[in-house]
């Protein structure tokens, strides 16, 4: 047995790891005693972590195999997808033999063709326990949904999710004894299931209550009382009302309160150990309980026997998080999530209150407006000494070219009292995207002695601009294993420095991606001795020319790369034309370059439509790529998978100008190429970061004084200024 796999199977589970222990069973002889072998290690992994992504479907469609697909437990196959991608045909478990083994289905959103598919073949899928599809409309997927609830091989599920709007429509005729543990059902199919005996091991329930009169009924379910794990949504009415500027902490919907007070008012939930509260939210704000629906919770006294708790983007405000903080138990609570709630530093005093957590292992307080202060009281005030998760990041932008992060502004000092923190010295995951973060701060995180066991390392959308040589020996390079250093202002001479570190024997990953990397730094990249090691390099968006790419490919360093990221936006002022004239180098498609890729994402996109406007291969290859014979099944998978419709392929040299006009990517981009320097975000990324930080402040300091924007009632909901 290869060290590789050994260190693998020994080491954390994650579905990355997984895909590294398939390539490492791929490239050794033994492939059936291996996969035996393998399998009964993989045991005690969760079945999702063994997950097959839209790379490996997309290469399976495509004719491509590979020895470990035995060890697959669990299909997404819109994971990874990436833009311009066709949804994938649903595989057969009838003419595929590799995925029968399958136990868990993940179809993602609005797959109503891939339901059907999946509703004809389940009776194939032996192995399947858990099935999860979002999305769904009773109108359009009614018929699926009523063959799904007829057919004998839901008796053998363990966890079933079904997000349906509309009004409830999966119902099973009373029969025999589900398998059922885990639901997600609209209310009227869960209360039928359980009122049916369906499902007596229920345990885990995720449920959406529309009105009061759901709220009611749910709660005279005597089965509830066996629930171990809940997560409820109400959405018993809307608002949709924002105002344009100012803090706004959200819209407060009466009808959610009342339908909160009368469920936690009547419901037995005594087993009950993990609670999850979700609202609504939306690009402008949030919507949903307010400061009366978390009275209700707390005088429940739930709060007081879980061991987990998450409450999700809801128009909270400081004194209705502090009201949770002081509901839980703090010598039960394992994990509390109290994320974009509009928490500011009032919440951190909250938790200097109770003073100390002593079982607390994960905190995640991300999407708030916690400030320096606050950040300093969590890590000195507060004691947590088992703590090994904390997010503290903001909410990060979904493309910097069109959108900015909305910063938690903890900035330099916040950062560096984590860095000194007693409670650091456990952390293993640590996240400070869109934090403010500056030199100081970074260079405090960087060279800490207190973060001994950090794996995971999160400083993406904080444009610093610098990346110090004094970070070479850092000691969190011992057990670093992934670095995010997504949108941090780096250039080629960062990189230098990046790559002056000598050994990092954990690190497997690193995302660079939005920055300014450029050819040069490919080069310093090619040959880092810590590249034969990684399995994921994210340099997306960056502006790498032929030669980079080549240094990258001919240095046959990436020998253990499972995904490589090299696409770039149509707006990169930098970006590779690919127009007639320019081809990906050959070099980039020798299937020696990176010989263990199972993911690649090449070409030119527009992120803010969600469009590819190429593949970055030339035409000939996405026209024959499946009789090319030396092109690697991860191209192959990739170009064959691609929408056309989308395409504009780099064609004849000889083109007239007529024929080139015709395709609008490749006019918008002649006509408009010299506004490419205003569209670049690169171009005033540290100003409008100083903005977007400063004004982050100014909020919170509002927020703190009351002095937040309300807007008018409308109907559908009442708008409340919160803390009034």
């Amino acid at each position: 047995m290869s060290a590789e796999i050994e260190q693998i199977l020994g080491g954390t589970s994650s579905k990355i790891a997984f895909r590294a222990l398939c390539a490492a069973i791929g490239r050794a002889a033994n492939h059936e005693d291996l996969v035996s072998h393998c399998d009964q290690r993989l045991a005690a992994w969760p079945a999702e972590m063994r997950e097959a992504p839209w790379s490996w479907i997309a290469a399976l469609d495509a004719g491509f195999s590979t020895p470990a697909w035995p060890l697959v437990k669990s299909l997404a196959p819109t994971s990874g997808q990436p833009i311009g991608g066709v949804d994938l045909a649903f595989p057969d478990p009838r003419s595929h033999p590799e995925i029968r083994g399958i136990t868990h289905l993940d179809l993602g959103r609005y797959a109503r063709g891939q339901l059907a598919s999946l509703v004809e073949s389940l009776d194939h899928w032996d192995n399947v326990r858990a099935i999860r599809i979002g999305g769904l409309w009773n109108e359009s997927d009614g018929e699926a949904l009523a063959a799904l609830a007829g057919s004998s091989a839901v008796t053998r599920l363990e966890s079933l999710d079904l997000d349906v709007g509309g009004y409830s429509i999966f119902r099973p005729t009373p029969g025999p004894a589900w398998r059922l543990r885990h639901a997600g059902l609209r209310v009227g199919d869960l209360i039928h299931v359980m009122g049916c005996g369906l499902v007596p091991d229920l345990c885990s329930v995720d449920v959406c209550i529309g009105s009061v009169q759901e709220a009611h009924e749910l709660a005279e379910c005597t089965e509830l009382d066996r629930l171990e794990r809940l997560t409820i949504r109400f959405r018993c009415g809307r608002n949709g009302t924002f105002p344009r500027s100012g803090p706004y902490l959200g819209n407060v919907i009466e009808e959610d309160d009342d339908a909160c007070h009368v469920f936690f008012t009547r419901a037995n939930l005594t087993s009950l150990r993990s609670l999850e509260i979700t609202g609504a939210s939306g690009e402008a704000g949030r919507e949903g309980l307010g400061a009366r629906g978390v009275d209700a919770i707390v005088a429940s006294g739930v709060l007081r026997q879980l061991t987990e708790l998450d409450v999700v983007a809801s128009p909270f405000g400081d004194a209705a998080v502090a009201h949770l903080v002081a509901g839980v138990d703090p010598d039960r609570i394992e994990k509390l999530t109290l994320a974009d709630v509009f928490a500011t530093d009032l919440t951190a005093a909250a938790f200097v209150g109770v003073g100390a957590f002593p079982r607390l292992s994960h905190l995640d307080l991300s999407c708030n407006r916690l400030g320096e202060q606050g950040a300093q009281q969590l890590a000195v005030d507060v004691a947590m000494p088992a703590l090994e998760h904390l997010d503290l990041s903001g909410e990060r932008a979904y493309s910097p070219y069109y959108d900015s992060p909305d910063v938690q502004p903890i900035g330099d000092d916040g950062a560096t009292a984590w860095a000194e923190s007693p409670n650091a010295t456990r952390l293993k995951h640590l996240d400070l995207s869109a934090t403010g973060l500056g030199p100081d701060g970074l260079f405090n995180v960087m060279r800490s002695d207190r973060l001994q066991q950090l794996a995971v390392l999160n400083l993406s959308h904080n444009p610093m601009g610098l990346w110090s040589a004094a970070f070479k020996d850092a000691p969190l390079w011992h057990t670093l294993h992934t670095l995010d250093l997504t949108e941090c202002g780096l250039d080629t001479s960062d990189i230098a420095e990046l790559v002056s570190t000598p050994a990092a024997p954990q690190l497997r990953s690193i995302s660079l991606a939005y920055n300014s990397v450029g050819s040069g730094g490919a080069r310093k990249l090619a040959f880092w001795p810590l590249l034969p090691q990684l399995w994921e390099l994210n340099l997306h968006d960056n502006i790498i020319d032929d030669g980079g790419l080549i240094a990258l490919a001919t240095s046959r360093a990436a020998q253990r790369l499972l995904e490589l990221d090299l696409e770039q936006d149509c707006w990169n002022a930098r970006v590779r034309e690919y127009d007639y004239n320019t081809r990906t180098p050959a070099e980039l498609l020798d299937p020696a370059a990176f010989p263990g890729l199972d993911s690649i994402r090449l070409g030119l996109i527009d992120e803010y439509h969600e469009a590819r406007h190429t593949a970055g291969l030339p035409a000939h290859l996405i026209d024959d790529a499946t009789s090319a014979p030396a092109l690697w099944p991860v191209l192959v998978a990739f170009v064959t998978h691609l929408s056309p419709e989308q395409l504009w392929i780099p064609s004849d040299p000889g083109a007239d100008d007529d024929e080139l006009e015709t395709h609008d990517f490749f006019r918008d981009v002649t006509r408009f190429h010299h506004k490419r320097n205003d569209r670049d975000f690169r171009s005033n990324r540290f100003t409008k970061h100083d903005a977007s930080l400063a004004q982050a402040r100014e909020y919170a300091r509002r927020m703190i004084d009351g002095d937040t924007v309300a807007a008018p009632t409308t109907s559908g909901g009442t708008i409340h200024r919160i803390g009034t």
